[in-house]
């Protein structure tokens, strides 16, 4: 016998239990199955032994089944058909990260004569907990109705009652065929071992399950309802029209609990203490403390680690937006992120965390400022401190709110600023809408605290009207915090400016410009057709343009709007020259436009801004606006704010920080949840609570670390790897996975990377992945190596030959933000590679 057989997926593990125990802690580190709620069989020829638990397993095959194993092979054939067991890595392989209560599974309790307790190692308390961990796992899945999971636990709960009492009956069986009396004391109270109390009590209801998370957590955030006023309303009630108090309410997930809750996990705290501690040798904006707002504050200066909060608000549509009754169930949805971890781990939907659920229409009813007062009460308090315990620990939370993000109508409404149609229509500076119609290009005096106030005041004494200075009199409630202000709040949508703004437009305008041109033959039917047939790539697949163009789009675009995803936006922007190059000729000033479009975005996309980036975007812009200004007679506000990124980069750092983009994201559980529920009665409680619940589970999980898994694969000899030149010749055998995941990033074969060692200074460089090897828990990529040859200013790529090199690589010598794929043009055999956004090193 040459291998053991997983009990789970039934592969064989060569090696002996030691080999076998590192394959099921891969299963737990990639949550295949809880450790403490599955049997654990001998899959050992002729023996059908089941235990509860591992330990009995290992101690079972060691004494039944002696034979050691050796670690050699006995063959090449069983080398290659063996699943391999991944070597075992620091990660906790709890379900929950930090969880005081979870135990490890080889530790054990002190014996109680009156628990049960299975194998001497697993008690009936350590199985309550993992079931309870469980159902907490589903309920945190927003799109399953409690209903369904109050359904599940009543027949897992019937279940087990039916084993108990067939265990039972089969015992007593037993004991009479072998004439022992089942009536004595010790056989009854034997027998009644069988009985197991309810194993689901402390978790049937959502709030058992809450009060079970509070075991696991110094404190969770409780959303609490909020009153806004009481209204009548006429309800029916048994067929009797009655006259009923309603009252007007929203929900608020307390800011300071969630805050508790997050940096309960030292190494959160620590990432505060450890932020941006290595200074680039030059200039560069990669967050806010980059930038000048953060550099020139004297509270940053006492209190550099001080928490940083963006908060966002959008209007949701939870019901089907084309019914008659649409809007009705649209929801004012308020979320926050915490700025000060790395984008790495910062631009997971996991860690923007809800604030505040209230109707649209209560929200316009009463206003934002009335909806904000709890949030400000809170923010107050955490701009001076405090104090929290963590055991014996005191800690002091700072927080103050930098950024607020939203669309243009949401910073309008939320600011008191009239709307986005009016004649001051930006929110950084004093233009007028007739001014920039008669020179886009004319600078105007930044909005100013001291502008502000004046003009706030004159609105309020009725000396001047809203529309005379675009304020509304009843002001913002953010501007009574002490380190924020409207008009300091220095940040831009590149989502909604960009990406669902200029850039579907610029498109549609350039196509609609072709298309008029009949000798280029660009017709509806043929941009359909290329942008279906083009190769994107496996890491683009997903944001595929749909090929949805018609004749209307192009001869009368002002009417008929370009029909794309934001995402699929900004790719069809990289892939323009490519699908419609070679119709027209290299000195095409409309092609022109589109690369200077692709410049703007790759810079605003990017999560570190040199000041070379920052010159090179200012240029862009600049030449983009002179080409889209003389071909276009189209004048949007999205148009002005394109003038003010390059000053928001200098006071609050990238904009890609402050991208909408993982804040939308956020609501498709909002979506899910009442699309699947449809229950509409209290909706904002209802949101409120599931989705706090989801958020402790996800915290509970620590979204702030990396995150690594391993897709399948072999154990295979060294011999036998592509890599075998490169490795140790004391190595015997290697870890092949088929593909492997790091921070949400899938690396898998034939798929291109970028190399941060590069040839030269001007280009960077690329490399096929040919295997990936993993060896003593460290991740190797063999590459075979691309030569950059060149930057193409008219793909706006760059060229890359691939050569016969291979070279090992370790995962500290690559990119790992992204991976890339190889694009040709039409007719051309050449190979380039388009970058979405920039990194550190280039």
């Amino acid at each position: 016998m040459s291998s053991l057989t997983c009990f789970f997926c039934r592969e064989a593990v060569v090696g002996y239990v030691e080999e076998l125990q590192r394959h099921i802690n891969n299963h737990i580190r990639n949550n295949h199955f809880v450790p403490e709620g599955v049997f654990y069989d001998c899959l050992v020829p002729r023996c059908k032994a089941r235990y509860d638990h591992f330990k009995s397993l290992k101690r079972h095959i060691m004494q039944q089944h002696p034979c050691p194993f050796s670690n050699n092979f006995r063959a090449e054939n069983d080398a290659e058909s063996c699943q391999a067991a991944l070597p075992e890595s620091d990660e906790k392989k709890h379900i929950l990260d930090d969880n005081p209560c979870a135990e490890s599974q080889s530790s054990a309790q002190a014996d109680n004569p009156d628990e049960p307790v299975i194998n001497d190692s697993v008690s009936l308390d350590q199985i309550t907990r993992s079931i309870a961990l469980g159902i907490c796992r589903l309920s945190s899945d927003v799109s399953l109705p409690q209903s369904k999971i109050a359904e599940m636990t009543r027949l897992c709960e019937m279940l087990a009652q039916m084993l108990g009492e067939y265990f039972q009956h089969n015992v007593k069986t037993f004991l009479e065929d072998h004439d022992i009396d089942p009536e004595t004391p010790e056989t009854i109270s034997f027998l009644n071992k069988f009985h197991l109390p309810s194993l689901f009590t402390n978790v049937s209801t959502l709030s058992k399950q809450t009060n079970f998370l509070k075991t696991l957590a110094v404190s969770i955030p409780n959303p609490s309802e909020k009153m806004l006023q009481t209204r009548e309303d006429v309800r029916h009630v048994d067929g009797i029209p009655k006259k009923v108090i309603v009252n007007e309410t929203f929900s608020y997930i307390p800011i300071i609990e969630t805050l508790k809750l997050i940096f309960r996990n030292p190494d959160a705290r620590h990432l505060l203490n450890d932020s941006e501690c290595e200074e680039p040798v030059t200039k560069e904006y990669a967050s806010f403390r980059s930038g000048e707002t953060y550099q020139n504050s004297e509270y940053f200066k006492q209190y550099p680690d001080a928490v940083r909060l963006s908060i966002y608000q959008d209007d949701v549509e939870l019901g089907n937006a084309l019914s008659s009754r649409a809007g009705i169930n649209k929801v004012s949805v308020f979320d926050f992120k915490v700025q000060n971890f790395p984008p790495k781990w910062n631009s997971s939907p996991k860690t923007v965390f809800p604030l505040m659920y209230c109707t649209t229409i209560d929200a316009k009813k009463h206003g934002y400022n009335k909806l904000l007062k709890p949030l400000i009460h809170d923010l107050k308090k955490l701009e001076k401190g405090v104090t929290v315990f963590y055991g014996n620990e005191s800690y002091t939370i700072r927080a103050v709110v930098t950024m607020f993000c939203g669309d243009t109508l949401a910073v309008h409404e939320i600011f008191g600023l009239l709307g986005p149609m009016a004649n001051f229509f930006c929110r950084i500076c004093t233009i007028q809408r007739p001014a920039f119609h008669q020179n886009p290009f004319e600078n105007f005096p930044l909005r100013t605290r001291e502008w502000y106030d004046q003009n706030m005041d004159l609105v309020k004494s009725g000396a001047i009207t809203p529309s005379e200075c675009g304020l509304k009199p009843g002001g913002c409630i953010l501007n009574e915090l002490r380190n924020f202000h409207t008009t300091e709040n220095f940040a831009l949508d590149t989502m909604h400016d960009i990406a669902e703004g200029l850039v579907p437009l610029t498109v549609q305008l350039v196509l609609s410009h072709y298309y008029k041109k009949k000798e280029l033959g660009i017709t509806a039917g043929y941009i359909n057709q290329r942008i279906h047939s083009f190769a994107y790539g496996y890491i683009d697949k997903n944001n595929r343009p749909s090929a949805n163009f018609t004749n209307e789009m192009l001869s009368k675009p002002a009417a008929h709007k370009l029909k794309q995803t934001a995402a699929q936006n900004l790719l069809l922007l990289r892939a323009f020259p490519f699908l419609f190059g070679h119709k027209v000729s290299a000195n095409c000033e409309y092609m022109d436009m589109i690369g200077h479009l692709i410049n703007i975005t790759r810079i605003l996309m990017s999560t570190i801004v040199s000041e070379h980036m920052l010159a090179s975007l200012e240029e862009h812009i600049r030449l983009y606006e002179e080409l889209f200004y003389s071909k276009f007679k189209r004048r949007i506000n999205k148009n002005h704010h394109l003038d003010h990124y390059v000053l928001c980069i200098k006071k609050s750092g990238n904009m890609k920080q402050f991208n909408c983009l993982v804040f939308e994201q956020k609501n498709k559980p909002a979506k899910n949840q009442s699309s699947t529920c449809r229950n509409f009665k209290n909706i904002c409680k209802s949101l409120a609570q599931r989705q706090c619940f989801k958020m402790i589970v996800d915290i509970l999980d620590n979204p702030f670390r990396d995150k690594t898994s391993y897709n399948g694969g072999k154990l295979v000899l060294r011999e036998q790897s592509r890599s075998q030149r490169f490795l140790d010749e004391t190595l015997v055998q290697v870890f092949i996975p088929k593909s492997v995941t790091i921070n949400g990033i899938d690396f898998r074969p034939n798929l291109l990377v970028c190399i941060r060692n590069y040839e030269n200074e001007y280009y960077p460089s690329y490399g096929i992945i040919n295997e990936i090897v993993v060896i003593n828990s460290k991740i190797h990529f063999l590459l075979k190596l691309c030569k950059t040859k060149t930057y193409n200013t008219f793909l706006e790529a760059y060229e890359v030959s691939v050569d016969s090199d291979e070279q090992l690589f370790r995962l500290e010598q690559i990119h790992t933000h992204t991976t890339f794929a190889f694009w040709t043009s039409h007719g051309n055999s050449l190979k380039f590679v388009s970058r979405r956004n920039y990194c550190r090193d280039y």
